[in-house]
């Protein structure tokens, strides 16, 4: 792909995200008929996203939407070890402006921390540095530009989506060790750059760990929030929980999974756990 087509398809995604009929300040409110399809942290897992793609089959199903997040950072290096996740960040790019309306993507900290030259280390290597590596290597003169647009792709991206039913999905809740400065208005108002900064509220809600029940009751009175499903915590079964109620899941391996909910109808955290679908089994 040309430096011209990332650029392209990362701009009008971006503008597709800030612009989405379902966007209420940084949050997304899900209609409250159809079905969501819910994915967790992906990491350039090519063989996954095509399960999640073959899955909703979004084209014999209009009233179907996907969540999608951390799709960066992971799977196989480039011959120069780069980092090659910018390629399947742009072919979802492309299917969700295919399918305009029901693929939907969630910041999440690793695209956070690429933005941001936060290093991120995992198997010996600094996973930023070796995204940074693609852009020269693939487009020489025109990194710098296909970065940029990278960075708008980035801070255009929602903060979470919530049902009519009280679901709340974000890439993760705030620790409770920050939930005394952290704000939960940034889900309704207009955000600053001190929110994506360490000290920020943005990057306490993506980076968020260790969560306690007293984060998830805190929020629930600010957020009319039941039950939260994230992503961000590894899960080697492709699904956990954390107190009553914190659904977690990981798209991201070969136990990987997703999770297929109706809009309409409310569930108890047995009743996710019941309908969580391997992504092994689908072809």
């Amino acid at each position: 792909m040309s430096s011209k087509q990332a650029i392209d398809l990362l701009l009008a995604a971006a503008e597709y995200n800030l612009n989405h009929p379902m966007r209420n300040g940084n949050k997304l409110h899900l209609p409250s008929m159809g079905e969501v399809i819910i994915t967790g942290d992906l990491h350039n897992h090519q063989r996954n996203f095509e399960r999640i793609r073959n899955f909703a089959n979004l084209s014999i199903f209009p009233d179907r939407h996907v969540i999608l997040q951390e799709l960066i950072h992971g799977g196989p290096l480039g011959p120069d070890g780069e980092d090659t996740s910018l390629q399947l960040l742009v072919e979802v790019c492309q299917w969700a402006l295919d399918f305009p309306g029901q693929v939907h993507f969630l910041l999440a900290n690793h695209d956070l921390a690429q933005i941001s030259g936060v290093a991120i280390m995992k198997d010996g290597y600094d996973l930023t540095e070796r995204f940074n590596r693609a852009y020269g290597l693939w487009y020489g003169g025109r990194g710098a530009a296909v970065a940029a647009a990278f960075r708008d792709f980035v801070v255009s991206m929602p903060l979470a989506a919530i049902s009519a039913t009280g679901l709340l999905l974000s890439h993760s809740l705030p620790s409770e060790s920050d939930l005394r400065t952290f704000d939960p208005s940034i889900l309704q108002r207009q955000l600053t750059e001190e929110d994506y900064q360490r000290n920020g509220s943005v990057y306490k809600l993506i980076w968020g760990r260790n969560q306690s029940q007293t984060v998830m009751d805190q929020l629930a009175k600010v957020w009319w929030a039941d039950i939260y499903i994230c992503g961000h915590q590894a899960q080697e079964s492709g699904y956990g929980i954390i107190g009553r109620n914190m659904f977690l899941l990981d798209s991201s391996h070969n136990h990987g999974v997703l999770l297929p909910i109706l809009l309409e109808k409310q569930y108890t955290m047995a009743d996710l756990s019941a309908r969580v679908v391997p992504l092994a089994g689908i072809a």
